[in-house]
């Protein structure tokens, strides 16, 4: 009974609602209903422009968030290509009486003299492109390559070497410009009377350009390997004559012997000669080894 009562009293206070409404429009003018249809259309209408405003605002956040994603990635691609392709100059610097030995990228070994310098590019892309550039000296042992034959020293430059494999020693330090090949085939390139000049240069041969008349002067050596005394910093000596010392000397510290005769001597030494930087120490040692004035006068040596 009580369910009825309330559900009577329910549906009673709905129709009272109704009514209620339905009595405050009838009460209202043509007028004010039509201004209160506008006012709920303005509303209506604003509701949705709010929620357009909204969606499209929604939209260009994650239009633009997009676009500083790609920006971004674009960025690190760069950097990253930048970085691959970027070369970098690996430097090889000695001093004083000091030697370094070089292990190249590609297997190739570089023994630099006191006072010299070596460099080469290297990029993750391109590697090591078998090219390398020289100030002062150095002895080479070049890796053959199948593949890459050619290892160029100096590309370009007064004197350039093209190696296909060898070991040789090579100076270049102004105005010296000098190459003793031990082993094997080397190249080399050079501004000659006549323009660009290629040469071949044989096993046991010295080469020096003469850069006042630009042209090649060459010599064979009876024992090249005598040439590299200055890797041990020392000259070994076996019942060696004074002539035969100062030939070895004279090519170690690019000296010229005046044209003269040297004074005959039955002396022979035998040990070693300490060689450093300053040639007028070696010079020094060896007028007391032999008994003998020498002099040096820049790079003239005189016997007196």
């Amino acid at each position: 009974m009580m369910e009825n009562n309330s559900k009577i009293f329910q549906d009673e206070n709905s129709e009272s609602n109704t009514t209620h409404e339905s009595n405050y429009l009838d009460q209202l003018d043509e007028a004010e209903q039509q201004a209160l249809r506008k006012r709920i259309l303005v509303g209506i209408k604003s509701g949705i422009r709010r929620r357009e405003e909204k969606a499209i605002q929604q939209r260009k956040i994650l239009h633009f968030s997009k676009i500083a994603a790609s920006f971004l990635l674009l960025i690190a691609l760069s950097f990253g290509l930048w970085h691959a392709v970027k070369q970098e100059v690996i430097l090889y610097k000695t001093g004083s009486n000091e030697t370094l030995k070089i292990t190249l990228p590609d297997g190739s070994t570089a023994l630099l003299n006191s006072n010299s310098l070596l460099s080469y590019s290297y990029s993750w892309i391109n590697g090591f492109e078998r090219k390398v550039d020289l100030i002062g000296e150095a002895y080479f042992d070049i890796a053959k390559n199948d593949d890459i034959k050619r290892f160029l020293i100096n590309e370009g430059k007064v004197i350039e070497v093209e190696v296909f494999g060898t070991e040789f020693n090579f100076k270049n330090q102004h105005p010296i410009h000098k190459l003793t090949l031990i082993e094997g085939s080397v190249k080399l390139g050079y501004q000659g009377e006549e323009g660009e000049t290629n040469r071949m240069v044989l096993p046991g041969e010295t080469i020096k350009l003469n850069l006042e008349k630009n042209h090649i002067e060459s010599k064979t050596v009876p024992d090249p390997l005598r040439l590299l005394a200055w890797q041990d910093r020392k000259l070994r000596m076996q019942n060696e004559s004074l002539e035969d010392i100062l030939g070895v000397v004279t090519e170690l510290y690019d000296l010229e012997l005046i044209d003269q005769k040297i004074p005959p001597t039955n002396q022979l030494i035998s040990g070693s000669l300490p060689l450093t930087d300053n040639p007028n120490e070696v010079i020094n040692n060896i007028e007391v080894l032999f008994n003998t004035k020498i002099n040096l006068d820049k790079n003239l040596i005189r016997i007196q």
